[in-house]
């Protein structure tokens, strides 16, 4: 028994020293990788990106004079009252284009009475109190995006092997994060926020607890806040998950019996759920929702939404809101005139509907999975600078979506049969979740493509939210069916094949910093 008890014992001993050897790897790799992170964002926000015609171009400019505006809401009057005051005090600030977190956020960063000018703006001058408050912003979207990652990547370390886990954070961060991060725009925040909500959607459709739902409408609520491009997502969501409450009622009939109430898939549950997600997204944006029912008469009043409906930005967006900047202008408006998909399709052929939807969703979708290639060169003092960071990007995306055909392929082919329905893959929630997913990327590469001609220039600014949540579902998917190999006893080496792969991978990626390093430029164009 001493032996036994001793055994035991040393056993528990290796196990936690294996456990914490582990640990020590990864969080050196992690801090590494971070520390890339970091250095890399500071070699593109010295060499890209810093020009006045950079700072002016896209809605930087905007962006900044915005959080000039913001900052004394930082400060608010008490002597209107404690619910006025404090309503004041949350993002709210919105002009109609450029959502309120964002220069919230920013308007922190900003000097005591700095002010940017509507002369400033139309000279396109660039002052010193301003080329402050641009570097600031930029340098908080790269440690605020790399402390994110950095959670992200403890957090995966906790559910997915070691190098998957990495290959997380490097794609996600290199991929995603880092290229919008030296920009002051509101995309860093709301890529994070975008992401989150993701995954809270993905975990609803696994396991759809109540309080999984209001966390739903909290963190789309604050990536509303940052942008109102959260908005398809949920309907997504709404509707898919819809799908699995009445796909679940009508397997439990078929099987002859109903669901109760305690079953979470119910329909009182499921409804009481969409309830609650609504009410908390509400919550969440009810001061930007009241500021704009103030100023614009409703509270989801957006010029973008007016613009996509419309053939160029310059003339046609910016004489249009020229000639209905306020509520009253708004509100004369009749239903007829407003900019909307009936009178769009009253005033132009099915061909040229087609034709820009087909055009638009080709450009943005081969950005966003090719960006612009650097051409290398033998000899690295006549190699080019750097377009990009993870210019293969779409390349690594297809490795892991091959990755997990393969896995699907051999978990059917050369394991065992499931015995329960914990080996099976094909369960309502895996199929609801491949669905959300599937719609996701398709809604949003639809709805980009037919704003391209709106959004000329901007590259792949929009898609790139899509990144992150697309590896982080592709890798979380090989590893749930990784685990069903081995619940399923299949051959051990298919899963060493999986992990050989993700380290392979890694090392792909490791090489492009290598590549980086030994060519420490990247081109401003």
């Amino acid at each position: 028994m001493g032996e036994t008890n001793g055994e035991a014992r040393k056993k528990r001993i290796d196990v936690l020293k294996s456990a914490l050897f582990r640990w020590l790897v990864y969080l050196q790799l992690l801090g590494i990788v971070i520390f890339i992170y970091v250095k890399f964002g500071g070699m593109l926000i010295q060499q890209t990106n810093y020009t006045p015609k950079d700072i002016h171009g896209g809605d930087q400019s905007h962006n900044m004079r915005l959080a000039t505006q913001t900052a004394p809401d930082l400060s608010p009057d008490y002597g209107k009252g404690f619910t006025r005051a404090l309503s004041d005090f949350f993002p709210r600030r919105t002009d109609g284009v450029v959502q309120p977190l964002w220069p919230w956020v920013a308007a922190w960063l900003v000097k005591p009475g700095h002010t940017i000018t509507e002369e400033d703006m139309v000279a396109k001058r660039v002052t010193e109190p301003e080329y402050t408050l641009f570097n600031r912003g930029r340098w908080f979207n790269v440690f605020f995006t790399a402390t994110f990652l950095a959670c992200l990547g403890i957090a995966a370390a906790r559910i997915f092997s070691i190098p998957a886990a990495l290959n997380i954070v490097l794609l996600g961060g290199f991929g995603a994060l880092l290229p919008r991060a030296v920009y002051f725009q509101p995309e860093p925040l709301y890529f994070v926020f975008f992401f989150l909500t993701w995954v809270a959607c993905v975990s609803a459709l696994k396991h759809n607890t109540l309080w999984i739902y209001g966390l739903i409408g909290v963190l789309s609520g604050v990536a509303y806040l940052t942008k109102a491009s959260v908005t398809p997502m949920l309907l997504v969501f709404v509707g898919v998950s819809t799908l699995r409450c009445f796909w679940e009622m009508l397997s439990a009939r078929r099987r002859g019996f109903t669901l109760n109430d305690t079953n979470l898939w119910h329909w009182r549950n499921h409804l009481v759920g969409v309830v609650m997600l609504a009410m908390m997204h509400l919550l969440t944006a009810g001061p930007r929702l009241a500021y704009s029912q103030e100023h614009f008469g409703s509270m989801t009043h957006s010029f973008p939404a007016y613009w996509m409906w419309m053939d160029k930005f310059d003339p046609d967006c910016v004489v249009w809101m020229d000639q209905h900047n306020t509520r009253d202008e708004l509100e004369a408006m009749l239903p007829a005139d407003k900019p909307s998909l009936g009178k769009y399709l009253k005033t132009h052929t099915r061909e040229e509907f087609v034709t820009r939807l087909k055009d638009g969703t080709w450009n943005r979708v081969t950005e966003f999975l090719w960006p612009k290639q650097t051409k290398r060169s033998k000899n690295i003092e006549n190699q080019r600078p750097w377009r990009g960071v993870l210019e293969w990007r779409g390349i690594y995306l297809g490795v892991l979506a091959v990755v997990l055909g393969g896995l699907l392929i051999a978990l059917q082919s050369a394991t065992p049969r499931p015995e329960h329905a914990g080996h099976v893959v094909f369960r309502h929630g895996t199929v609801t979740t491949l669905l959300f997913v599937v719609g996701c990327l398709l809604i949003y590469s639809f709805a980009y493509g037919w704003y391209a001609p709106i959004a000329r220039g901007s590259g792949d600014r929009f898609m790139l939210s899509m990144y992150l949540p697309l590896v982080f579902s592709l890798i979380w998917g090989a590893e749930s069916i990784v685990k069903r190999i081995r619940r399923r006893q299949g051959s051990p080496w298919i899963s060493r094949a999986y992990l050989a792969t993700q380290w392979i991978l890694f090392l792909a990626i490791a090489w492009r910093f290598v590549e980086i390093l030994r060519t420490p430029l990247f081109s401003n164009l």
